[in-house]
């Protein structure tokens, strides 16, 4: 029994410095791999490849302008411009996809600003505020182009008319800024309002513009549920209302 135990103890010892030993070598082997795993993690051109997968869905103009922006070491200037409806620094869509792209992008890689103006397009020319959008020297403008403020003020050929000047007056001053259009938000039972946004649509296609047709992600605006997704007097969306459309705006950013 005694030399039962004694050769049970000899196996035991063996084998704690067999699997001591082979964790060890384990241990050796896999060091090298994780401190090459860290350098590439922190290699600029995978860090750029990360990024610019993130712009798949961008216009190849502004994707070449965000590239430079990584190569030159400075923020990207991304700048949404239209009516209110867009919301605010605190409220609406405009926060919530400013902080996801500032989270997606980093913050030294991107700078997301805001400019809104409760005018319709024809006193937006008028007032030359296309100078205060050309001074911001944005590399990418989102722009709502007061396309309900213009319902019932202005016609739809002098919206297209007031767009075309401003997007011409700021590439004048910026020949680098690229534009990207999108509506404002569908209002319930509209009659005229979803022609003209189509007519808006179609221009976008005509000039080869890159178009957020988020209207495509809300409720139809012929039911009753979609009342939920706007203020009770539609003045504006309501907070499921801005949820739909800064979703759709981030999943348009972040190439998902």
């Amino acid at each position: 029994m005694k030399n039962f135990i004694t050769i049970l103890l000899g196996f035991s010892c063996a084998a704690v410095l067999y699997f001591g030993h082979s964790h060890w070598n384990q241990r050796i082997e896999a060091a090298p791999k994780k401190a090459s795993e860290q350098k590439n993690t922190n290699n600029p051109k995978d860090l750029q490849e990360e990024l610019l997968a993130y712009t798949s869905h961008w216009p190849a103009p502004a994707i070449e302008q965000f590239k430079q922006a990584l190569d030159q070491k400075r923020p990207f200037k991304v700048l949404f411009v239209g009516s209110p409806a867009i919301g605010s620094a605190t409220e609406g869509t405009f926060p919530i996809v400013r902080d996801q792209l500032i989270q997606t992008f980093g913050q030294k890689n991107m700078q997301v600003s805001l400019k809104t103006y409760p005018l319709t397009s024809a006193q937006f020319i008028a007032a030359d505020k296309q100078e205060e959008i050309a001074k911001e020297q944005a590399d990418l403008i989102i722009l709502e182009p007061f396309i309900l403020l213009n319902n019932g003020e202005v016609l739809v050929e002098k919206t297209l008319e007031d767009l075309t000047m401003l997007m011409n007056d700021i590439k004048a001053k910026n020949p680098k800024t690229t534009f990207i259009l999108q509506p404002s938000y569908p209002v319930y039972k509209a009659k005229i309002y979803p022609s003209q946004v189509d007519v808006l649509r179609k221009f976008a296609e005509e000039r080869h513009l890159a178009y957020l047709n988020h209207w495509t992600a809300w409720p139809d605006p012929n039911t009753n549920p979609f009342k939920e997704y706007l203020l009770p007097d539609m003045s504006a969306p309501s907070k499921k209302g801005y949820q739909v459309w800064s979703n759709y705006l981030i999943k348009y950013f972040t190439g998902q």
